[in-house]
């Protein structure tokens, strides 16, 4: 099960026309709803379901709001993963962001939803490569990841 599963069967009713896909760039989901008519309509219930909205050249991304992104995190179950020679580092990682147990902030929010992305995919090592200088960036500038963001990741592996 994807981490994402949970809010596409919440965003997909919402859309009466149009696609729903993981975003490929600053969002973190991407429709076409608003080539359809009825945008302002849409947009306001997706609002109204815990989620930001920015409509650009016929597209709309998609993200969480920060209730929504909290409750993802704080409700992310702790369970300890099978751990292999492949996650082992993703994993070491994940655990340490887990431990420190730190809030969710506006400045982390991106790093999170990029996170996502990584987790819906299945990129375990790309998550890795991403999430490792980020991490280190974030530690730099004082201000941790979200401890969930390290429980969630550990409960997909």
């Amino acid at each position: 099960m994807s981490a994402l599963d949970a809010w596409r069967q919440t965003l997909r009713p919402l859309i009466p026309k149009g696609f729903l896909r993981r975003d490929q760039g600053d969002g973190l989901f991407v429709s076409d709803y608003p080539r359809y008519g009825e945008a302002e309509a849409v947009s306001a219930r997706i609002e109204a379901a815990g989620f930001r909205v920015a409509l650009m050249d016929g597209l709309a991304r998609v993200a969480p709001g920060t209730e929504t992104l909290a409750a993802l995190l704080n409700d992310a179950p702790i369970r300890q993963p099978a751990v292999t020679d492949e996650n082992l580092f993703l994993y070491s990682l994940a655990h340490r962001i887990a431990e420190g147990n730190a809030p969710l902030t506006p400045e982390t929010e991106k790093t999170v939803w990029t996170s996502l992305k990584y987790l819906d995919a299945g990129d375990e090592a790309g998550l890795y490569r991403f999430l490792s200088p980020a991490a280190a960036l974030a530690q730099r500038q004082h201000c941790a990841l979200p401890g969930g963001l390290g429980r969630l990741i550990l409960a997909l592996l």
